[in-house]
């Protein structure tokens, strides 16, 4: 009946709609028809995080799916979004899950966006091809970055991971922030420069998923239903992970009239369909309505058991906001722009410690210069400048607003890098050589194969002894 009266509302009104998105194809393809049924005209338009602000101040959107809430915390930020309006089914979304917030209330009491669907970070694999490779299941983010994944590379010549660029997934973004948060600034970047080195870089999460699928990577960072849609294994990350909700929000200047028929029907039919493409609906009853699949459902509340009892830290998504936008341009310019110079690098050093070349701590000693933070000078001040967690928070407005200097911090942020890496390479090098010619001053443990000489030292002495007994007696 409500259905009906819908219809009959929105073609008396004859409204032409238009749908912002972070979502994939297949959910668009499954949103639309139902969409239409309420709508018939009714545009979803995908468009990348960076592109949003532009879109909406155009006056050109008007409702918003689908996203990390670290780009609706921007939007709410700099006074992009409108309130939710006040329904019957946002009052049925309980305010949290556990220690996870479902609705982000302003300061003036009113919702700016609410939870759509719930989606958990997991590292994603083929059980096949690690099968086939000899590789175990990598279960945290520090193994992502470990030296066992660089002698597969080594070994074969085919990058392990596949990582979505931060510009253009917010679901990765947020998954490269956590590392950050899980162990400190300098660590996680220290991590995430490994990481980095070994991926297969590519243009959505989507396309993690695919590449995993398809045996082109062991592994890829995803949200948890892509694993369920393509029959991959996972492992949520035992060293943290956090719960990504999809929201809905009206972002500002919408028509009122659209704003409350949409907010209803992603809240209840919408919220049905999430079950049939292995999403957590936001509002978990949901789960038990008889109008879902069963099967389905099932394996979505044992996952959800599961997510909820792992290692969440949950990061407040206005803390992921506050230094969102020069995080992923940080990240761009210095691991995406550069990484060949990168691979490069990391793949000389690991090799070098591996076959003894340089001792343990000149690596990790590398290792932690290659991902430590790039000072540079900034194009505003002309001073030099360290991109430390406060420096990102301070100029991430400015980085997200103001493209001209977005355009000359990244560059600077890029050259230093560079000259940071380069430097790295020459310090290798020199550790290389002084140790050839001083072998007895490194702590590299000798190769397996010279692990036995002590033995054979060993068996020669006790054979020379027995053999002078032997003499001894027949004398």
């Amino acid at each position: 009946m409500r259905a009906l009266a819908l219809v009959i509302l929105l073609s008396a009104l004859a409204l032409s709609v238009t749908i912002l998105t972070r979502a994939d194809q297949a959910s668009i393809d499954a949103a639309l028809p139902v969409l239409q049924k309420y709508i018939p005209d009714v545009k979803i338009i995908p468009a990348d995080p960076t592109q949003w602000r532009t879109l909406i101040s155009r006056g050109e959107v008007d409702f918003l799916w689908a996203g990390a809430p670290v780009l609706y915390e921007a939007l709410l930020k700099e006074g992009y979004l409108s309130p939710m309006p006040d329904v019957p089914e946002l009052g049925q979304v309980p305010d949290k899950i556990g220690n996870i917030q479902l609705k982000r209330v302003g300061p003036d009491g009113k919702t700016y966006y609410v939870v759509y669907a719930l989606l958990g970070y997991v590292i994603g694999y083929s059980p096949e091809s690690l099968r086939r490779a000899g590789v175990a299941p990598v279960c945290t983010w520090r193994d992502l970055a470990s030296l066992n994944l660089t002698k597969y590379y080594l070994q074969t010549g085919s990058k392990p991971l596949a990582i979505a660029k931060p510009t253009k997934s917010t679901s990765t973004a947020a998954m490269m922030q956590l590392v950050t948060e899980i162990y400190g600034w300098e660590e996680g970047w220290k991590y995430l420069a490994a990481m980095a080195a070994m991926a297969r870089f590519v243009d959505s999460s989507g396309a993690v998923r695919d590449a995993v699928k398809r045996g082109e990577a062991l592994f890829g960072p995803m949200v948890d239903y892509y694993v369920f849609l393509a029959g991959l294994g996972y492992c949520i990350p035992t060293d943290g992970t956090d719960v990504l909700f999809d929201p809905i929000a009206v972002p500002r200047g919408a028509n009122t009239t659209v704003a409350t028929i949409l907010t209803r029907v992603f809240l209840t039919e919408m919220e049905k369909r999430l079950v049939d493409r292995y999403l957590l609906p936001g509002n978990p009853a949901v789960l038990d309505s008889p109008d879902v699949n069963q099967t389905k459902a099932a394996l979505l509340k044992q996952h959800l058991q599961k997510l909820m009892s792992s290692k969440i830290m949950y990061v407040p998504p206005e803390r992921s906001a506050s230094y969102y936008y020069s995080f992923i341009y940080y990240y761009e310019a210095t691991l995406v722009d550069l990484q060949d110079l990168l691979t490069d690098v990391w793949t000389k050093a690991a090799n070098a410690y591996l076959t003894g070349k340089i001792s343990k701590q000149q690596f990790e000693e590398l290792w932690k210069k290659l991902g430590a933070p790039v000072n540079y000078t900034d194009p505003d001040t002309g001073k030099t400048a360290t991109f430390t967690f406060q420096t990102a928070v301070e100029i991430n407005s400015k980085v997200g607003s103001d493209p001209v200097y977005r355009d000359k911090v990244y560059q600077a942020w890029r050259e230093a890098a560079r000259a940071k890496y380069e430097k790295v390479a020459q310090e290798l090098q020199r550790y290389v050589q002084e140790n050839a010619a001083t072998p007895q001053q490194t702590s590299t443990p000798p190769p397996a194969s010279q692990g036995y000489t002590p033995i054979i030292v060993a068996a020669l002495l006790l054979a020379v002894v027995a053999i002078s007994l032997l003499l001894l007696r027949r004398r």
